[in-house]
């Protein structure tokens, strides 16, 4: 971007300036005024509503998911089907659901060097399609994964893009937005390649929209309806993510939504193509593991329906403790509800948790022997994210399923240890595994009121995973565990605390 482009303006106000009312600069890429209140200004572009459809025909039949419901502009690359056209949907078949805005600014697609022959794609580029492809292979992927040397966002998603624009369209989408990132907000990169993300997830957005209609016909055939399935779902999953970067604004439980809703469709007809089934089973895995995460600090609209995680045993990491927090959260929302649930330590659910809690780290043990590490010092600081693993989910498990006063030992004990394991891994290797210790700082951090030193190492903690693995939701869940730790007793627990402001104000935030 030249520098005579600064200097240019929009033909009118961005839309957070009109929604709060007040006179826009109209700068570009993004108007001052946001920047200096640190508002992210979503640009000057046509703004893209997301809406709950319902399919009448086809293997979505009877589905709702979202669609397009205002004219959509894309870039100049062409669709592997053909040239995009105006979407619309009829205002009978939709139910507003949530609805997002994008900005649709344009960047130049001529025929530039392809990306680097390590990641398959063959189709020529523009020069910075090569650059953020790149970027998601060495850094996104590694920051996606629980474990960077068991990559499936590497070996199975990124060589998708070489056939489905969607996919190419969305991983550009969430790679420039990570590289935006690398800039300081004032800097002109940030603002660069974070206009260059929302242009791309427009684009996505424009083409999921194309796929899913197409899903809804009933002449599609079952290998081409699982194959635009598996490239649909790897879209939204990745777009999902890059919402995780902004959570406040809970663009991420749309997502989530039109994940489910393809799942389930998905779930109607068999599988033909072996390498399909593969990629749609890590995705279904990741979209039930985002589902619990986002389900800690969901209340009034929980869904009790019991999730039910893929069989499949292939890039499930952490799955079998993410399984037991499922199983705690449900409990305890069943025991706000109807008071049913055995509290007694000694036997009844809390018995079959704890065992759980022990078979999920023996599991988690057995598959550390199975990972090839690059040394036995990253084998070693994986099993010391395990046993953190460990403790935080019997943590959970004393606060939502037993009284507290029943609490205190065990508790305390497990608190001690996540705290002595996270200091002894900063001082070896934090950076391979700071995206997986936002769940176990959480969960001592909640067991630290009126303990000033722990509360400083979990802030310290919590710096250096933000610093390593980006802020995400981060920040606020932070804040959320500070604010615990000054409560002058009003609550009884965090959840408690969670519940009542999800009672005035939704209580979103995204503990990973």
């Amino acid at each position: 971007m030249s520098e005579g482009s600064t200097e240019q303006f929009a033909v009118k106000d961005c839309p957070t300036c009109q929604r709060r009312r007040i006179k826009c600069d109209r700068s570009l890429p993004g108007c001052l005024k946001c920047g200096k209140r640190n508002l992210e200004c979503p640009g000057y572009g046509l703004q893209l509503k997301w809406v709950q459809g319902v399919a009448s025909r086809g293997s979505l039949r009877g589905r709702a998911f979202p669609s397009v419901n205002a004219p959509i502009t894309a870039s100049n690359s062409p669709h592997p089907s053909g040239s995009l056209t105006e979407t619309h949907t009829t205002r009978d078949s939709i139910n507003a659901l949530d609805q997002y805005s994008y900005s649709t600014a344009r960047f130049s697609s001529g025929p530039l060097p392809p990306p680097a022959s390590e990641l398959g794609l063959s189709q020529a580029r523009p020069l910075h399609v090569s650059r953020l492809l790149s970027w998601f292979n060495d850094r996104v992927a590694h920051r996606l994964a629980w474990v960077p040397q068991q990559n499936a966002w590497r070996h199975m998603i990124l060589p998708m893009a070489e056939s489905s624009e969607t996919v190419l369209s969305s991983i550009l989408a969430i790679a420039a937005h990570d590289l935006a990132s690398e800039y300081p907000p004032n800097d002109l990169g940030h603002g660069t390649f974070q206009q260059m993300s929302k242009s791309y997830q427009n684009k996505s957005l424009a083409f999921l929209a194309q796929e899913l209609n197409s899903l809804s016909i009933s002449s599609t055939s079952a290998l081409e309806a699982s194959t635009t399935s598996a490239y649909t779902l790897a879209s939204v999953i990745i777009l999902c993510n890059n919402e995780f970067m902004r959570p406040q604004g809970a663009g991420w439980r749309l997502h989530l939504s039109a994940a489910r809703e393809i799942i389930l469709a998905a779930g109607n007809r068999p599988r033909r193509h072996h390498q399909l089934a593969c990629i749609e089973q890590f995705l279904e895995l990741e979209f039930y593991e985002a589902s619990v995460w986002a389900d800690l600090t969901t209340f009034g609209n929980y869904n009790m329906k019991i999730k039910t995680p893929p069989a499949s045993a292939e890039n499930a990491v952490f799955t079998d403790f993410i399984r037991v927090i499922d199983q705690i959260t449900r409990l305890e929302r069943l025991r706000f509800c109807s008071r049913t649930i055995e509290q007694a330590p000694s036997y009844g659910p809390m018995q079959d948790i704890r065992s759980q809690i022990e078979s999920a780290r023996n599991s988690m043990m057995r598959l550390s022997g199975s990972i090839h590490f690059s040394s036995e010092a990253d084998q070693h600081g994986f099993e010391l994210v395990i046993w953190m693993y460990y403790h935080a989910t019997l943590i959970y498990s004393h606060q939502a399923l037993l009284e507290v006063a029943t609490c205190g030992y065990d508790v305390r004990k497990s608190r001690d240890e996540i705290l002595h394991y996270v200091q002894f891994l900063s001082e070896t290797r934090d950076g391979m595994f700071a995206q997986d210790l936002v769940w176990p700082l959480f969960m001592a951090g909640t067991e630290l009121r009126g303990h000033p030193t722990g509360q400083r190492i979990i802030q310290e903690c919590f710096g250096n995973v933000m610093r390593i693995s980006r802020t995400l939701d981060r920040t606020r869940v932070l804040s959320f565990v500070e604010t615990w730790w000054n409560d002058p007793g009003t609550h009884t627990s965090w959840i408690q605390m969670a519940r009542k402001q999800a009672q005035s104000s939704q209580c979103d935030i995204l503990i990973v």
